[in-house]
């Protein structure tokens, strides 16, 4: 709790230069001091660098993405200073690529537990499709993996007892993942030009146990959802 706190206090901080920054310049740009229109032509993929900052403050499991978006904003700004001369988003496929290699090299559980591949029901689905249905009675880890393909991953027959989680990574692909209504959805994907959709309607209590729903999309779609689609 102590850790989310203080996550969440380094968040508002950097949230809160940010305001004071915009203010400053604006402030600036009133006293003709500076020229904002001109500063901001110049200097825009800063603001990409900072979201990156702002991503990794966050969650300290994400500085992959983070670097990835750091390493697009500091190529525009170096383009846009006439530092380089080569096109930013020429490298930028190569980039997400590699990040998407040192992704499953480095997949490692949001939860900080290690439930053996025999103890799961993972769901892979790679130009293709794939959908699997659980109904294990303590529930703990499912990994989820669509590559231009579709995965669906049916978790209303299953108990959990405590906390369980999903984690799920796609490029180019779909993933669905239908959840029981007794449990606390924990969001934690990363979005990279995708979208999550969480059309659950849960009916929980304090004492309701907690599905985390972690990892990354590329050019994707997450779909979370008590029915079929």
């Amino acid at each position: 709790m102590e850790n989310e706190m203080n996550k969440r206090s380094i968040v508002r901080n950097l949230a809160g230069l940010l305001v004071v920054a915009v203010g400053g310049l604006l402030l600036l740009n009133s006293l003709n001091i500076i020229d904002v229109s001109s500063l901001i032509a110049d200097y825009w993929p800063l603001l990409i660098i900072g979201g990156a900052m702002v991503i990794v403050a966050n969650d300290i499991r994400s500085w992959p993405m983070a670097a990835l978006i750091a390493a697009v904003g500091v190529m525009f700004q170096l383009r846009e200073l006439h530092i380089i001369t080569i096109q930013p988003w020429s490298v930028i496929w190569p980039l997400i690529i590699i990040y998407i290699g040192v992704s499953l090299l480095f997949n490692k559980s949001y939860t900080g537990k290690r439930v053996s591949k025999a103890e799961r029901d993972d769901v892979t689905a790679i130009m293709a499709g794939a959908a699997v249905s659980n109904s294990s009675k303590s529930f703990q880890q499912s990994n989820v993996s669509a590559i231009m393909g579709g995965a669906v991953l049916d978790l209303r027959k299953t108990t959990i007892e405590k906390d369980a989680l999903v984690e799920v990574f796609s490029f180019w692909g779909g993933i669905e993942i239908i959840v029981p209504e007794d449990v606390v959805i924990r969001n934690q994907v990363n979005n990279i030009m995708a979208g999550t959709e969480d059309k659950t309607n849960q009916v929980t209590n304090s004492k309701s146990p907690t599905l985390t729903i972690a990892g990354t999309i590329i050019m994707a779609g997450v779909s979370i959802r008590n029915t079929p689609s």
